[in-house]
């Protein structure tokens, strides 16, 4: 195997791994959102009604939900009142399911958060298959990268060399 060639893989093989380490130090960082789809349980407790007409936000109800495509949230009402978010009505002492089927961004209109909205972000998940992608996409340019200077430099010490022999 001649001497390019060598330089040429292990330079693929040096984008690959570096490649492999940020990807899965990103998906590291990001996991609390990239996971399978499941059941997403939001519980209204008792005495939510009240809270929010005195202007008090409810216990334990985030502003903002994060789901991953394919989740389903299950909304369980111990309110002894009436609750609507977005197109589920959630009567008292109830519950209402919505799966999640397409990665968007949404408010819905939602009565018992003080200033009537929850926020709701679904994103696609993250598998197996989609990590190894990352990696290719980013590792094979990144490789012809370190090809392409590891020759600029290489070029550049034989020029060096001949002139110093010279």
């Amino acid at each position: 195997m001649n001497f390019s060639l060598k330089r040429i893989l292990i330079s693929v093989l040096l984008g690959l791994v570096t490649a492999g380490i940020t990807t899965e130090l990103a998906y590291f960082f990001l996991k609390k959102e990239n996971r399978e789809p499941g059941i997403i349980e939001l519980v209204i407790p008792a005495g939510t009604g009240e809270r929010v007409r005195a202007g008090q936000a409810a216990p334990d109800i985030p502003r903002d939900l994060h789901f991953v495509v394919g989740d389903t949230l299950r909304v369980i009402n111990q309110d002894n009142e009436n609750h609507q978010l977005g197109p589920l009505w959630i009567p008292a002492d109830a519950s209402a399911s919505l799966t999640l089927e397409s990665e968007q961004n949404m408010i819905f209109e939602c009565s018992f958060q003080t200033g009537n909205y929850l926020g709701v972000t679904v994103q696609e998940p993250v598998t197996w298959r989609t990590r190894i992608t990352g990696i290719f996409f980013a590792g094979f340019p990144l490789g012809a990268m370190f090809a392409v200077y590891s020759g600029l430099v290489g070029s550049q010490k034989k020029k060096e060399n001949n002139e110093d022999s010279a």
